[in-house]
């Protein structure tokens, strides 16, 4: 909010209609606000501070035509990797899926809030979840994609 607290999940409600979908997007905009890409951070900051609603962010023209171009940067990059590359990539995602469950199952009993984007020593590709690790889109990908 402008008063220097961040949102949180309840206030995400409006647009990620589940707790959820809450959850995994104020993870993304953590994991935004941080991230390389300019508009993207400027973008996830003013949500999380509350400059901006997640409606209003998500329906920017500036703000989604960087979020596609982010999205597909990760799809050609994932075209064009290797066999074995896509492998590890598919090892290295089921523990940061197992990592994130471990994570929720906490915070569902109420053990606390870790506020990392992901498993330790990595690091999301972007914000679309599932379109692919911390996205906008959904809660957890069940078997690579999709919801648990």
């Amino acid at each position: 909010m402008p008063d220097g607290r961040e949102v949180d999940q309840a206030e995400l409600l409006d647009v990620a209609k589940d707790e959820d979908r809450a959850r995994s997007l104020l993870r993304a905009l953590r994991t935004l606000s941080t991230g390389p890409d300019p508009k993207l951070r400027e973008m996830a900051r003013g949500v999380l501070r509350g400059d901006l609603t997640a409606q209003q962010a998500f329906t920017d023209p500036e703000y989604t035509a960087a979020l596609f171009s982010g999205a597909a940067k990760v799809r050609r990059a994932g075209e064009q990797r290797s066999d074995a590359e896509a492998r590890e990539a598919g090892e290295r995602f089921g523990e940061w899926q197992r990592a994130r469950r471990a994570e929720d199952e906490r915070e569902d009993k109420g053990e606390g809030q870790d506020r990392s984007p992901s498993a330790p020593g990595q690091q999301p590709t972007g914000p679309w979840r599932h379109s692919g690790p911390g996205g906008l889109g959904g809660s957890r990908p069940a078997g690579g994609f999709g919801h648990r």
